[in-house]
């Protein structure tokens, strides 16, 4: 959402009471708040639908992540193990 601060809300505001009137112009700007929340809630239903999409491809990712983590690690004790036999075979 755009950062619309006091002044610009004001300007607006006189605008439109310039524009419609006294008698339109609280009318337009319920009709605006109600599109500001459907336009929230629209965006939110669309982040949660993204959020659930992306979960579902979060988690294999997740576990082949774990898997070669535990790859790496059991790699990498073999080879500090086979450094360790070969130091101890020169000694």
């Amino acid at each position: 959402m755009p950062d619309i601060g006091f002044l610009e809300l004001l300007v607006i505001g006189v605008i439109a009471l310039l524009i419609l009137g006294p008698e339109r112009t609280p009318e337009f700007f319920v009709q605006i708040a109600r599109l500001i929340r459907q336009g929230r809630a629209w965006m939110s239903s669309i982040k949660q639908q993204i959020d659930l999409e992306t979960q579902a491809l979060k988690e294999p990712v997740q576990s082949a992540r774990d898997a070669i983590d535990e790859g790496i690690s059991s790699i990498s004790d073999e080879i500090k193990t086979h450094t360790n036999i070969h130091d101890a075979d020169s000694k």
